[in-house]
C-alpha cells in the first residue's frame, strides 16, 4: 500500500516537505506528495516489476533500488517509518497528474524544492534520474 503520510517522513525532512508543500499552494502550483514511506517489501516487489527471477530487465522498470536500498526505506532505530525522500506529481486543473518537468509548474516546483536544500531526482545522473522524487542526504 502506498504511504503518503508526512508523518513518515524522517524528522529533518517532515517540515522540509511541508514548507515545500506551503510555498508551491502559495505560488498555485497544485503539488502532491504521492509516497513517502516504503517498506524493503515493497521496494523489493517494486523493483521486480519489469525483471525476471534472476533481476534482468524485460520490460519497463518502476525502480533501480532493490529494498533496503532507497531512502524510501529509511526507518529509526525503533522501526518507526522515518523516510529520507518523497514522491510528488502536479495535480493540473482537470485533477490529472501532470508528470511532465518541462512544464512551468514542475520547474517550478523543483526551484523551491531546492531552494530548501532538497536534492531533486531529476539531477541524479541518467541511470538514475527521477524526475518525481525529493530526498534529503
Amino acid at each position: 500500500m502506498t504511504d503518503r503520510s508526512l508523518d513518515d517522513l524522517h524528522p529533518a525532512l517532515k517540515p522540509l516537505c511541508q514548507q515545500w508543500l506551503d510555498q508551491c499552494h502559495s505560488r498555485n502550483i497544485n503539488a502532491r506528495v504521492i509516497e513517502t514511506y516504503r517498506s524493503a517489501a515493497e521496494q523489493d516487489r517494486l523493483f521486480a516489476v519489469g525483471r525476471d527471477a534472476r533481476g534482468n530487465v524485460t520490460g519497463r522498470t518502476l525502480t533501480k533500488a532493490g529494498g533496503g536500498q532507497s531512502k524510501h526505506n529509511f526507518a529509526l532505530p525503533d522501526g518507526t517509518p522515518a523516510s529520507k525522500a518523497f514522491d510528488f506529481t502536479i495535480i493540473n486543473d482537470d485533477g490529472t497528474c501532470n508528470w511532465n518537468p518541462a512544464t512551468p509548474q514542475w520547474k517550478a516546483a523543483v526551484a523551491i524544492g531546492k531552494s530548501l536544500g532538497l536534492q531533486w531526482g531529476g539531477d541524479f545522473p541518467a541511470h538514475q534520474y527521477d524526475a518525481d522524487h525529493f530526498e534529503i542526504a
